[in-house]
């Protein structure tokens, strides 16, 4: 009898607790102050999206051409770091990511291989692929690089990771697609 009356204590209290979260906005996280440290100290440029993530201001990755005048054309890549972090038993962990390229619908099985062989010679990050569920661009499927690191990773080797998954996104979008569009 105890037994039964402690099962329905701990339901009541589930069941009124979800009931307070119905109707009630999703509170967004916020920014997470050591990745402005570590930007701030890099010297990274940022903004923050609509979720609080850092959205970097395009880097430059490589020299491609000149302009008429002679002046140096670069490339460039846009890479965000999320705020936000999920814990694996004592491991707390970030992601860093840089979309390369957007497909009207699934990858043909040549591009998918070729993410795939570039996933098993890459040290840090892997590609995946996102279905984007809304917005102007629903339907479609974005290509993206992401690396893990550390939540609390130092400034150096937050730069680290933020070259590495630029540089590797920007190879991908170029060698596929031949666009700078990202």
């Amino acid at each position: 009898m105890r037994r039964i009356l402690l099962t329905l204590s701990c339901l009541f209290l589930c069941a009124h607790s979800s009931f307070a979260q119905v109707g009630t906005a999703a509170k967004k996280p916020p920014a997470d102050p050591r990745v402005k440290a570590a930007l701030d100290e890099i010297g990274y440029k940022f903004e923050l999206d609509s979720n609080n993530d850092y959205k970097l201001m395009p880097i430059q990755t490589e020299q491609d051409g000149t302009t008429a005048d002679g002046k140096p054309k670069w490339r460039s890549q846009l890479v965000y770091v999320n705020s936000n972090t999920e814990k694996y038993g004592t491991l707390e962990i970030r992601e860093v990511l840089a979309p390369a390229f957007l497909s009207n619908g699934p990858l043909s099985a040549a591009v998918a291989n070729r993410l795939l062989r570039e996933n098993n010679s890459v040290k840090l990050g892997s590609w995946r692929l996102i279905v984007i569920n809304n917005g102007e661009n629903a339907g479609k499927y974005l290509a993206m690089y992401a690396a893990q690191i550390a939540a609390d990773s130092d400034a150096e080797s937050l730069r680290l990771t933020i070259k590495s998954v630029i540089l590797i996104a920007d190879r991908m979008e170029k060698e596929l697609t031949g666009a700078d569009d990202y």
